[in-house]
């Protein structure tokens, strides 16, 4: 019995290493509001948040951080169209995706993607219309954009 405690015990330790997270609530709809302030600076609608999405971009985050990789695509070769289709998500006729690495919260995550052009297009693709977010280990960001069919 104590052998069955002790070995419980541990993988219970050992269960925080291994979690992951979503960011908080309030992070996500701050990370929208900023989405969409840039969007309507240059007149575009808004995006809507699609907690499908985010839960593929979450993963997505996690994954870079658990791995330690930072790339559209994972070592595995899975990119945002088979982790969108792996998580069972309808048919999506536009998507894109932004990563980024390094940044202590969303105001400087957002400025940093704002001055990428490639970035900046995601976040302002009048083609998009929902929007998930993902944030694992600190600084390991994720948003990815689409548009169902």
């Amino acid at each position: 019995m104590l052998r069955y405690l002790g070995i419980l015990s541990l993988c219970a330790l050992a269960l925080p290493a291994w979690a992951c997270p979503a960011p908080p609530v309030a992070e996500l709809e701050i990370h929208l509001a900023a989405v969409n302030a840039e969007r309507r600076r240059a007149g575009r609608a808004p995006l809507s948040l699609s907690p499908e999405l985010g839960r593929v971009a979450q993963a997505h985050a996690c994954d870079m951080a658990k791995r330690g990789y930072f790339s559209h695509t994972s070592p595995d070769g899975r990119n945002m169209a088979e982790r969108t289709n792996r998580a069972g998500l309808p048919r999506l006729c536009a998507m894109g995706e932004n990563i980024a690495r390094g940044q202590r919260d969303v105001p400087s995550v957002m400025a940093g993607w704002m001055r990428s052009s490639g970035h900046r297009r995601n976040i302002l693709d009048r083609d998009f219309t929902l929007v998930g977010f993902g944030r694992a280990d600190g600084p390991n960001w994720v948003q990815v954009f689409a548009r169902p069919c």
